[in-house]
């Protein structure tokens, strides 16, 4: 059985403020992938609210026990009509809590959320920290079956979390981000080492241009080069600044002949880890 996928990374310039506006561009854009073959769609992180929203976090804040809101309700509307996949990133609101979170609207609903760990700069002031690594098993089309892990921008430059997703079975590791164009460097090496180091295809999804900042009274400026990396930290395809979406067929069995051929999850020694970090903790 083949066990080959389209997937679609979308790349736009989400708006301060503007729902509307953000969804009918991410929609304008996974419409014509899905006119393609695209079964998964992923957009970037905070792609809704845009990024910069620092004095209105609670207005844009979701509360995922609603699919009723406008941002899910969209997505899954979307989903369940083109029988899609969509991965995306919104605020969350969860009580008088806020938190950076990547999530999963397929056409049976939320089938799964992640929230941000390791947050970046500014962000520690805005959203509280997530606590889990989850890995979510989904029926991709008929009897195609695959585990997606889920990380967020900055994550991407901590190994520890995708390694952790890989030995839990991800074979696929999502990164919804809004990265900033002066580490570009970081984005280029780090979501490739991630794909090779674990064997997954890391799926890097980045917004474009620039959006004002109300905390620091300046303009951010982003990275984009949303890209598809194989098991072998090979770029498939990449976007670099314009506002669009790049799309690629994969091949599933290309992760277990990689693992095979760098056996780097079948050799990593555990328990000898677990010694250094006990002593680790004891020095300090």
């Amino acid at each position: 059985m083949s066990r080959k996928v389209k997937l679609c990374l979308v790349q736009f310039a989400p708006l301060s403020y503007e729902r509307e506006k953000n969804l009918a561009k991410a929609l304008d854009l996974a419409s014509r992938a899905v006119d393609e073959g695209a079964k998964i769609i992923a957009l970037p992180e905070l792609f809704d609210s845009g990024y910069c929203v620092e004095d209105r976090d609670k207005e844009f804040g979701i509360d995922f026990s609603n699919l009723n809101h406008p941002t899910l309700q969209t997505l899954f509307d979307f989903a369940k009509k083109h029988d899609i996949i969509f991965i995306a990133c919104s605020i969350e609101k969860q009580d008088d809590k806020l938190f950076d979170t990547a999530y999963i609207i397929s056409k049976q609903g939320l089938a799964g959320k992640y929230s941000k760990i390791y947050l970046w700069g500014d962000e520690k002031k805005r959203f509280n920290f997530g606590e889990k690594y989850p890995v979510f098993e989904l029926e991709i089309q008929k009897d195609l079956y695959v585990k997606i892990g889920l990380q967020i921008c900055y994550e991407i430059g901590f190994g520890e979390g995708a390694r952790f997703l890989a030995l839990n079975g991800a074979e696929l590791l999502f990164y919804p981000s809004a990265f900033g164009k002066a580490r570009t460097y970081v984005w280029d090496l780090a979501s490739r080492a991630r794909a090779l180091e674990n064997g997954v295809f890391v799926l890097a999804i980045n917004r474009s241009k620039e959006e004002f900042s109300q905390l620091s009274k300046q303009n951010l400026y982003f990275a984009g080069r949303s890209r598809i990396i194989n098991p072998k930290g090979e770029i498939l395809k990449e976007l670099i600044e314009d506002e669009g979406y790049i799309l690629e067929e994969i091949d599933l069995d290309e992760i277990k002949n990689q693992r095979e051929t760098l056996p780097y999850l079948k050799d990593l020694n555990l328990d000898l880890n677990q010694e250094i970090l006990k002593k680790l903790t004891l020095l300090n």
